[in-house]
């Protein structure tokens, strides 16, 4: 008998202990009035419960028979069949965060990473997202592990930049949130949404009184969120969560305002500087008391906080950003001014780019420019041009070959035009 039919004979053994254990849970249920094994909360799904019940002792040896066929599949690339019988496997072992979380991984990450189509792919992507609200983070109501997993697949998978059908999954999680946030806010309906989508009002309301208030159909919104719902759980060695928190806010910052029209086929971020302010005051607060690990972030975003005010035509607000980072204990920009701070900024970035890079950035923030102009959003147009003109003033300092201006902006133009539906392709009317 070879390895591979062993361990279908293994499974097959399995599944018959499965269905024993079953029904002699349910058979003791019976006769004693009572249920035995682990007790779980009563937010628990109800297959978690009834299997966690039922199976008593035999739950743990199901488990690993079923983890060492799940490595050989994984092993083998055969991803799908994982997924099976990691919905096997939660259910045996519901009070396992890691079981949660490397289920909803290889559904959001190594499931999608085989598939070509978009659609298939954020098929998968909200099928790991599920997994976590709906199952894992109910069964293990106070662990942050599952809280940050959550978090950061929003962060990284949604609204990341690493996949291809990221604009895919960021439109229809728009489109899917737009309609649980856009009925009257308050209503029964509107709670009963919320519900739905696995958010709390409460929680909701106090996310967006301590940073927001944030754009609901955004990605990053909810990676904050979950950060935020997590806190409370964490070490004290371990705040993945309020890293987790300002990594949120720091997209917020630079994208949390959004154009969006799903017919017209509109997707249009922008900054958010008042949110930028919100997360200056909020470190002013929070700093004195900030792990190492949260502080580098608080860091990050303080010095992106003073790049956009300044670009946006926030000066004042910007060297008051700027005032804060100084004082940090992290801070190791020396005693410069804050003219040359910027410039040290963008020079470094610049010189940690290869050409081809340069070149991307400063076409991106023009064509976003370009966009906002045609869009009617003329402070969003000033200041991602000005953006470029940084970028590229300091590209041309470091390298005499740069592209020249006009070259860039031809492209950004023609770009715009090729991503841009044809009903705003005609630029607003002066009134």
């Amino acid at each position: 008998m070879n390895f591979k039919r062993s361990h279908f004979f293994i499974i097959l053994s399995a599944v018959f202990c499965l269905v024993l254990a079953a029904w002699m849970g349910a058979h003791s249920r019976e006769g004693n009035g009572r249920e035995g094994g682990p007790v779980l909360g009563s937010d628990a799904p109800a297959g978690v419960r009834f299997v966690t019940v039922a199976l008593g002792g035999f739950r743990g040896i199901l488990a690993d028979i079923l983890w060492l066929r799940a490595s050989d599949l994984q092993d083998e690339g055969r991803f799908f069949e994982v997924a099976q019988l990691a919905d096997w496997i939660t259910r045996l072992q519901p009070r396992y965060p890691e079981v949660w979380a490397y289920h909803a991984w290889n559904m959001a990450y190594n499931i999608t990473a085989v598939l070509a189509d978009p659609a298939d792919r954020w098929h998968w992507v909200r099928n790991g997202l599920r997994l976590l609200r709906d199952e894992g983070i109910p069964s293990n109501p106070h662990d942050p592990k599952l809280y940050w997993e959550l978090g950061w697949m929003f962060y990284d998978k949604v609204g990341g930049k690493w996949d291809e059908a990221t604009l895919f999954y960021r439109i229809n999680w728009a489109r899917e949130m737009g309609e649980v946030v856009g009925v009257n806010p308050g209503s029964p309906e509107m709670t009963r949404r919320l519900a739905a989508a696995g958010l709390d009002p409460l929680q909701m309301k106090a996310v967006d009184e301590a940073y927001g208030p944030l754009d609901w159909r955004l990605p990053e919104s909810h990676a904050l969120y979950w950060g935020f719902c997590g806190r409370p759980y964490q070490r004290t060695d371990s705040p993945w969560c309020s890293r987790l928190v300002w990594m949120g806010l720091i997209e917020t910052m630079k994208g949390g305002a959004l154009a969006f029209s799903p017919t017209q086929r509109v997707y249009q971020q922008a900054p958010r500087l008042d949110i930028a302010m919100k997360g200056i005051q909020r470190y002013s607060s929070e700093a004195a008391s900030g792990d190492p690990l949260v502080r580098a972030v608080m860091v990050n975003f303080l010095r992106e906080a003073v790049m956009y005010l300044h670009a946006f035509g926030k000066k004042t607000e910007a060297e008051a950003a700027f005032a804060e980072l100084k004082r940090l204990p992290d801070y190791t920009g020396g005693d410069v001014g804050f003219e040359e701070f910027l410039k040290q900024q963008i020079q470094a970035e610049i010189k940690a780019w290869d050409t081809a890079s340069r070149q991307e950035r400063i076409v991106r923030y023009l064509c976003w420019s370009e966009s906002w102009r045609r869009l009617d959003g003329g402070n969003y147009a000033t200041g991602y041009e000005r953006l470029a003109r940084l970028y590229h003033e300091a590209w041309v300092k470091a390298d005499k070959s740069a592209s020249a201006w006009d070259t860039l902006l031809t492209l950004a133009r023609e770009r715009s035009l090729r991503e841009m539906p044809d009903a705003a392709k005609t630029p607003p009317q002066s009134p």
